[in-house]
């Protein structure tokens, strides 16, 4: 059994307590989702019943008693957090090693683990060269080979395509029937009724639910849609669709002219002909590994490719040039984070933006109330939720100057709420003749709010129209 009575824990710099006398039992095979707002505590529960606070991290915590289970194992909202290897058959084989697994039995073993989760690369293929739902499928790999007691999953498919996250579940739900299972995670439709409780924290860490899935949205649906909680009629309170006009004021122009994007010496994408304009919101769709990330950086000349790509009818190939025109932000916040704040990293678009520091100070104010990030603001952009520093990295290129924004999964990891925060935000950027152009897996924001949707597959690209998107 894990338990933990009247735990008390916060972060060195933060202002209140996480967590103040929160008692929880949860019995042996049990399957538990931990559900409650952005900034809630959830992570850092699932760190704190996993062992990695203390044990891993350590923070300011005491309680009365503290069990935890050593057989245990993490899927973490962050694959990379979790690899120590810089080969997949090398992260594999390090698990097994630390097993003491007979060198002469790891390579079934590994092979089985990859096969179970459909993840179909090269073994000796560097880490760092995969898609982030490829990631994602390795760490869950790295769990079938532990064979723990408890898994904790803290958004195991945040990063995965609309069907690898079905087959995912499904063979993850054909694993645990032995194990306790402890589970953080947005997207609920393929789970929900698996659980045998949900857990319900509020804003200040309490739990004030605790009962199965049925009594939980039954009783308190009012209170999961207050708190931003993803939950089966979550959408039924989504922004509507807004039929955008795009007649702007500008006729800028992105276009591709017999492109052929690369990755090594493999061909990746090929692109005849393509024309995005200004006023314009395009989403990006693909299998995990497409190309869609590479897409995206090829854009901002971050990629080699063939063929020529134009802006305002001008050939570009230079990295300055397409930053005049593009913001990147891409699936990890933290590699576009400048400043010691999260206040300053907004200001300091603002400040190039308006002469005025009065304007400046008072649009940054209301992008971080936007984006519910004003209690944070002074904050270093580190020490945030991985929901925070998302919102924080697409708040930064909202508050740019630029024609396009480039989105990688803005909305994987966000809340209810902050995700139908941004919606708005993006409809009015399209409104005002900005472009957005974002990958995304969320079926409900492909089908709901783009203008045109773009699909890789097979190395070209389409336009899809109707149910054809996903």
């Amino acid at each position: 059994m894990i338990v933990t009575k009247n735990l008390r824990l916060k972060y060195p710099n933060g202002k209140k307590k996480i967590f103040d006398h929160l008692t929880l039992q949860i019995k042996e095979k049990e399957k538990v989702l931990l559900l409650g707002p952005s900034g809630s505590g959830k992570s850092t529960l699932l760190n704190v019943l996993s062992g990695i606070v203390p044990n891993l991290i350590d923070l300011p915590i005491k309680y009365d008693e503290l069990n935890i289970d050593d057989s245990s194992s993490v899927i973490f909202q962050d694959p990379d957090s979790q690899f120590c290897m810089p080969k997949v058959d090398e992260e594999l084989a390090f698990v097994l090693e630390n097993q003491q697994v007979p060198r002469h039995e790891m390579d079934e073993r590994i092979d089985n683990a990859l096969k179970a989760v459909d993840l179909k690369v090269d073994k000796n293929q560097y880490i760092n060269q995969l898609s982030g739902g490829m990631k994602q499928k390795l760490a869950i790999a790295e769990t079938i080979l532990q064979q723990s007691n408890t898994l904790f999953l803290d958004e195991p498919t945040a990063m995965l395509d609309v069907e690898s996250t079905a087959e995912l579940w499904n063979k993850i739900k054909a694993l645990w029937q032995n194990q306790t299972v402890i589970i953080v995670e947005h997207k609920v439709e393929h789970i929900w009724q698996h659980m045998d409780r949900v857990i319900l924290l509020n804003y200040d860490g309490e739990i004030i639910a605790d009962t199965t899935p049925d009594k939980i949205l039954n009783k308190h649906e009012d209170l999961l849609t207050e708190y931003g909680v993803w939950h089966p009629n979550a959408w039924q309170y989504a922004p509507p669709t807004i039929h955008f006009n795009n007649n702007t004021n500008t006729n800028l122009d992105l276009e591709f002219e017999n492109v052929n994007i690369k990755r090594g010496k493999h061909n990746l994408i090929n692109i005849p002909h393509l024309n995005i304009g200004t006023g314009e919101w395009i989403t990006i769709t693909g299998a995990n590994g497409s190309g869609k990330t590479s897409l995206l950086e090829s854009m901002m000349q971050l990629i080699k490719y063939e063929g020529r790509m134009l802006v305002d009818k001008r050939p570009f190939n230079k990295i300055k040039v397409a930053a005049k025109y593009m913001y990147l932000v891409y699936q990890n916040p933290e590699l576009q984070f400048i400043t010691s704040s999260v206040y300053d990293e907004i200001h300091i678009q603002y400040k190039n933006k308006f002469n005025s520091r009065q304007e400046a100070d008072a649009q940054t104010e209301s992008m971080l109330e936007t984006l519910n990030l004003l209690a944070v603001k002074s904050q270093h952009p580190y020490e945030l939720s991985i929901g925070q520093k998302r919102r924080l990295s697409v708040a930064i290129a909202l508050s740019s100057s630029s024609e396009f924004i480039l989105l990688d999964e803005p909305t994987f990891g966000l809340d209810s709420h902050n995700t139908f925060n941004l919606i708005k935000l993006f409809q009015q950027r399209v409104t005002s003749g900005q472009t957005i152009i974002m990958v995304t897996h969320d079926s409900e924001i492909i089908s709901r709010y783009p203008t045109r949707r773009l699909h890789l597959a097979h190395h070209v690209i389409e336009e899809m129209s109707g149910e054809h998107y996903v």
